[in-house]
């Protein structure tokens, strides 16, 4: 879910409008991140991506001062959520690049392109919510994320994989891993677009990339298999990079 820097009320409504049309009956948030207020439950954290440093922080320059998590598919690209389109321009923060100067990497950034609105992405569940930037200057990398399209999964499929989110439910809070995670297919609960897992963070983290685990090492890879969409606890939902994702990822720069 994507997040306001102040208002709890705000955030608890909108919570109740996407429990309102999931299709399994949510449980209770879990205790430890109502008590941490962490975006990524304590218990699912494991450490900051420094080995991912192709993921940023998307800040939304509106009064709410919104804020959301995106990744890098080039030096002037980000792929994250549709739904966090809600403001004109944006800021992207890279905090594991860092520059010349040792401070991690920014650029101003416009939205480029996206599948669905941020108004239908909560009640049209089996579309894509997925959006991209184009950054006004390059973040520099030694490695960018690329997506791959695992295509439909049956039931009895179930992938590795990590997720990125924010450590704290804040708009300044560091990036932190996901533990490694099962990930199955949305279908059976509606998202038919869509991937499901137990991570669960309770806002900041849409657009959140979900890589793919080398079955070798263990070790998560740079390929991005989704984007955070929303929560349904003990749930998340990711957008699965679907052809249609791919050809936002791929389109030219206007």
């Amino acid at each position: 879910m994507w997040a306001h820097v102040t208002p709890k009320r705000g955030r608890l409504a909108l919570a109740a409008a996407l429990f309102a049309v999931g299709c399994a009956t949510p449980a209770p948030p879990d205790d430890d991140a109502a008590a941490s207020e962490s975006a990524v439950i304590g218990e699912q954290q494991d450490g900051p991506p420094t080995d991912l440093p192709e993921v940023v922080q998307v800040l939304v320059d509106n009064r709410a001062q919104d804020y959301c998590t995106g990744v890098l598919v080039s030096p002037t690209r980000v792929l994250t959520a549709a739904h966090c389109m809600g403001g004109a321009t944006f800021l992207v923060r890279a905090p594991h690049a860092p520059g010349a100067d040792g401070r991690p990497q920014e650029s101003k950034a416009r939205k480029a392109g996206s599948v669905t609105s941020s108004r239908s992405y909560i009640a049209e569940v089996w579309k894509e919510d997925a959006a991209t930037l184009d950054l006004e200057t390059p973040i520099r990398l030694e490695t960018y994320a690329t997506v791959e399209d695992v295509g439909e999964l049956d039931e009895e499929t179930t992938l590795r994989a990590v997720a990125v989110g924010r450590s704290a439910e804040s708009r300044d809070a560091p990036l932190v891993k996901s533990k490694e995670l099962a990930v199955k297919s949305g279908a059976p609960l509606g998202y038919t677009t869509g991937l499901v897992s137990q991570y669960y963070s309770s806002g900041g983290d849409s657009g959140g990339p979900l890589f793919l685990v080398d079955e070798e090492t263990g070790e998560p890879t740079h390929v991005v298999i989704g984007v955070e969409r929303q929560p349904d606890p003990p749930r998340e939902f990711f957008t699965r990079i679907t052809p249609a994702v791919k050809r936002l990822v791929e389109a030219p720069r206007r």
